[in-house]
């Protein structure tokens, strides 16, 4: 031990917990997209263009939130995956703070439904929460995938993977200006778009989890926790 450094400990997580939360991560992204998808085909009066994906919550409440509770419980997954998987000074502190307070807030964005668009004016409480929850996600993760994309670069391991994760994220920080700027003739399927840009980097990163917790001998992967 270096006395006149700060003191490291190591703690040896095993793979299978790292890979039983990306599990859980890939349930979760599977989940809110088999509902989403489904909804399209059972709700076919909601434009998929013009109209947003949080809107079949007027009609289906109960399997919206479940949908989004989904993602966001399998997005928390990811990041604590993240956390164990990656040497500190490999993740990035903002960009997991904003991946946090995105999954936090796509929870609520569930439990509290959306208005009908363009319809209720001025909106209820909850579709006035809703609205303010959505934007705080969709920024944070927009902002947070760039960011932890960015820092993976500095992982040997990721050198392949992570040209493609930023690619994703400045997509995700693209469109999120986008979906913003007032297109309201294409605001549905803008936020598609945008949409399955988050859930390609969900399983992506992942799926690359799952990979490098399969590499380590004797079925471990170690972190350090400074």
């Amino acid at each position: 031990m270096n006395a006149a450094g700060p003191q490291i400990s190591r703690e040896i997580v095993p793979a299978a917990t790292i890979r039983r939360l990306c599990h859980y991560a890939l349930g979760g992204a599977g989940l809110f997209s088999a509902i989403v998808l489904l909804l399209h085909f059972f709700r076919p009066e909601y434009d998929p263009v013009t109209r947003f994906i949080s809107e079949y919550a007027v009609t289906d409440p109960v399997v919206a939130c479940v949908a989004a509770v989904s993602l966001a419980l399998g997005s928390m997954a990811l990041i604590r995956a993240l956390t164990l998987a990656l040497p500190r000074e490999h993740r990035s502190r903002a960009g997991m703070v904003l991946l946090w307070i995105y999954a936090v807030c796509f929870a609520g964005v569930g439990f509290f439904p959306a208005d009908e668009f363009p319809t209720i004016n001025p909106p209820s409480w909850h579709g006035a929460v809703h609205a303010i929850l959505g934007l705080i996600s969709f920024s944070c993760f927009s902002a947070g995938s760039l960011l932890t994309s960015l820092r993976l670069r500095r992982t040997p391991s990721w050198n392949k993977t992570a040209p493609l994760l930023i690619t994703l994220a400045a997509l995700n920080v693209a469109f999120f200006f986008i979906f913003y700027g007032g297109l309201e003739h294409i605001m549905g399927l803008i936020e598609r778009i945008y949409v399955v840009f988050v859930i390609a980097w969900i399983v992506i990163v992942a799926r690359k989890l799952m990979i490098d917790v399969a590499a380590p001998a004797g079925g471990v992967a170690e972190t350090t926790i400074q």
